[in-house]
Order: structure tokens, then sequence, then C-alpha cells
């Protein structure tokens, strides 16, 4: 049976860290080595993932930017796991997760990548949308991730000094810098609250209802 690659997505807050930690267990107590993997770009943690709760698992890879999956480095590595897990993998780069996929066909290593699919600009997050791409399978978890209207979350907005902002590098991690959060929205409350004023101060205005 060829293996997949999956890609599990939601906005932030979404138990995407607890859901990984849910798989590790499940994988291990069948006998399964686990090759645990994230981008070096996510300092939150630094070579350990942390849920919530504050328990904490010690990653595999921490994989700097501009390195090679593919190398001699990695190669063992890879070569004696059942199953590769990758965390926010939104952060790695389009070409490491081509070779995710590569791993996965030529070596029948089952993938799971978890991700935010979008940036606080809304848009895609170039190491999710090579993964959305290449993806045997793709799956928006259900989740508690709320917006502050009460609705499911879709988007990951930015907060500098308490104010939602389109503005800024891409990568920003929470709790870095003290005045920067970040905050999940539904598509309503994004437009209204971070897009329209970031970008359509002037023009589009809701139809009126007909009477």
């Amino acid at each position: 049976m060829q293996e997949k690659l999956i890609f599990y997505y939601s906005a932030m807050k979404g138990g995407k860290t607890s859901r990984i930690f849910s798989k590790i267990h499940d994988l291990e107590e069948n006998g399964q080595t686990v090759l645990l993997i994230k981008s070096s770009k996510d300092k939150k943690g630094e070579e350990e993932i942390i849920n919530r709760r504050g328990e904490h698992i010690p990653v595999d890879i921490l994989l700097k930017p501009n390195e090679k999956l593919l190398s001699k480095k990695y190669f063992n590595q890879i070569w004696n796991c059942n199953h590769i897990i990758v965390d926010e993998a939104q952060f790695i780069s389009p070409h490491q997760a081509t070779e995710l996929w590569e791993i996965n066909k030529k070596m029948n290593i089952p993938v799971t990548c978890f991700a935010l699919k979008g940036n606080f600009r809304g848009d895609l997050f170039s190491g999710a949308a090579r993964l959305i791409a290449l993806a045997d399978e793709i799956t928006e978890m259900d989740t508690n991730s709320l917006c502050l209207c009460g609705a499911p979350a879709k988007f990951n907005a930015r907060k500098v000094n308490g104010e939602f902002t389109m503005e800024g590098e891409e990568v920003v991690i929470d709790g870095s810098t003290e005045n920067i959060e970040y905050q999940p929205l539904c598509g309503g409350c994004f437009f209204k609250k971070v897009y329209s004023k970031g970008k359509m101060k002037k023009c589009i205005k809701p139809k009126e209802k007909l009477s």
C-alpha cells in the first residue's frame, strides 16, 4: 500500500500541537518509530514542541530554512523511522515540502504535517501552499478555535500594541515580543477588523437590503 502525505490545518489555538502529542502516543504504543520535525523559524519551545497544558516533546530534526532533508546528515534518521510528523509545517520552505513528498513517495514513509494555512495578511504561507499542492489528503481540523464573535475561526490576525495590522514581517512568533499577539478570527470579522482597514478604506460598501 502506498502511504500518504497528509496536511492538517487550522487557525491558531486550534489544538494542532495536542493532536500531535496524541498521534505520537498512538504510533509509539503500536511500536512505530516517529521522526518529529519542525522548522527553526519556530522559536517557541526551541528544540521542543509545547502544548498549551505545558507538556513538551523534543524534536528530532530542527530544520534550518536552507537545509536539505535529503542529505547525509538526516538520511539515517529518515531511513530508520516508520512515520514522519511535521509541526508548524507552514514555516518549512517549498523545497523542503517537496522533499517530504519525495521521501513519502520514494521510501513509502507516511508523512503527516500540521500547519497554519494562512499568515496574518490572509495569504498562504509558501510552505503550506506547496504542501497543499502535493498532499494526498488535505483536512481542516475540527477545533475549538473561535473568533471573538463566537464563530469558528479561519484567519490568524496580528495585533501590534492592541491594534490589528496587516503590516510587518511575515514571521514573528507570538510571545517573542511583548507588543505583538495573534487573534483567530472568522472571515467576516477578519474582513471588517483587519482587511477593510488595511486595504479597502475607500471602496466597497455593503449592499443595502431590499425592502
